[in-house]
Order: C-alpha cells, then structure tokens, then sequence
C-alpha cells in the first residue's frame, strides 16, 4: 500500500527574453534542474537545496531567493512570461484523505512576486 505525500515545489520560468543572470543567482543557493535556451525561448526548472517538508516552506524558500536577487536578475524575472510554483504530489491509496495547506502570507508573497501556482500529481510508481 503506497501513500500519498507531497514531493516537492519547483519554479518555473519561461521568457523569450534571456534569462542567464536569473537563473546564476538561484543556482547559488538552489539546484537547477532544467535550463535549456533555444532562438524562441528559455525555459529553467529550479527546486530549492536541502530537504523540504512542506510546500509552504519550499515556496517561502523560493521568494526569499528570489527577492535577494540583484537588480538585472530581477529585471530579468519580470520579463518571464511564466513564473510558476509547481506543487508535486505522489498519488497512493492511503491515507483516506491529504492536504497540504499554503498560509496566507505565502499566498500574498506569492502575489506580490507575480507568480502563479500549480499542482501535479505524479502516479504510484509500481
């Protein structure tokens, strides 16, 4: 019997504008896990470093990153048609009912940044 538990948040962006100087300043105290650039677009996956137990505390994590970034980096973030905070779930068949909860002060931070939320949900791995 598999349960079903939060996994993980990653960030991500999207910009057809560059977006090198975001991503070097996140990858400083975050992992990166997809950076690809082709003529149209960049896209960039990042996941915080360390152990996170909870989704609001990834993302709490994330915003602080962020919000330290230098002014071109920011810039940068502005230019990002997508700057999403994916919430990873692996599904399972116990217990009955799981939640997660987002404080309101993460979802106002996540607001105040310009970011959105987003929710995927991986099946049990057999």
């Amino acid at each position: 019997m598999s349960e079903i538990q939060f996994l993980n948040v990653d960030l991500e962006l999207e910009s057809k504008q560059d977006i090198s100087l975001l991503v070097a300043d996140l990858k400083k105290s975050a992992v990166v896990l997809h950076y690809d650039k082709d003529e149209y677009r960049q896209l960039a996956r990042i996941e915080s470093k360390g152990e996170v137990t909870s989704p609001d505390k990834a993302i709490n994590h994330l915003c602080e990153l962020i919000e330290s970034c230098s002014r071109a980096a920011l810039k940068q973030w502005l230019s990002c048609s997508k700057r999403t905070f994916d919430l990873g779930f692996e599904s399972g068949t116990s217990p009955k009912c799981f939640n997660q909860a987002l404080q309101v002060d993460t979802l106002l931070r996540i607001s105040a940044i310009g970011a959105g939320v987003e929710i995927t949900i991986y099946p049990v791995q057999s």
